[in-house]
């Protein structure tokens, strides 16, 4: 449990990376010394999304291709697109959690359709926004109730179609 809270904490602070030199200091600071050994890779590694954005290609997703959440317009879920890759109200969503939605060192998987905040709906998705922007103040552009509620729709539906998809 431990290691897997400064795992978190790590890929949240943006120092995933560095996590060997860190852990190579404190053990040289201690008198520690392990023996270098090479961690096998287990097949469920694949389960998981990588934690760096910057290493895989990022595309965005075009808008005729998403479904529509039950009671949007495309005109909806093309604003929940724009803001949420700052071309409309200031959006940051894409800062954290990449271009394509699919997370990055600071911000989640959306695509993944497993979000562990939220029952999936746009409600709920929207719940989630609402609470993290009230703890990340200045991460929430200059979003207006319908900008939110359009994004919340916007990753609803990135998460709907990578799950047909697979």
């Amino acid at each position: 449990m431990k290691v897997h809270m400064i795992a978190t904490a790590a890929i949240m602070l943006g120092v995933w990376s560095e996590l060997p030199q860190i852990a190579a200091a404190q053990q040289a600071q201690h008198g520690l010394t392990r023996p270098q050994t090479e961690v096998p890779v287990p097949d469920s590694a694949g389960l998981f999304s990588s934690p760096i954005a910057s290493f895989r290609k990022q595309v965005r997703p075009p808008i005729d291709s998403l479904p529509l959440p039950p009671g949007f317009t495309r005109e909806q879920l093309a604003l929940g697109d724009r803001v949420f890759h700052g071309e409309a109200a200031n959006g940051q969503c894409s800062n954290c959690h990449g271009i394509d939605g699919a997370g990055g060192p600071r911000g989640t998987d959306l695509k993944a359709g497993n979000l562990a905040w939220s029952d999936g709906s746009v409600s709920g998705i929207k719940g989630v926004m609402m609470h993290n922007m009230a703890i990340q103040p200045g991460m929430d552009g200059s979003l207006k109730p319908a900008d939110i509620e359009a994004v919340a729709g916007y990753v609803w539906a990135i998460g709907r179609k990578t799950q047909a998809s697979q």
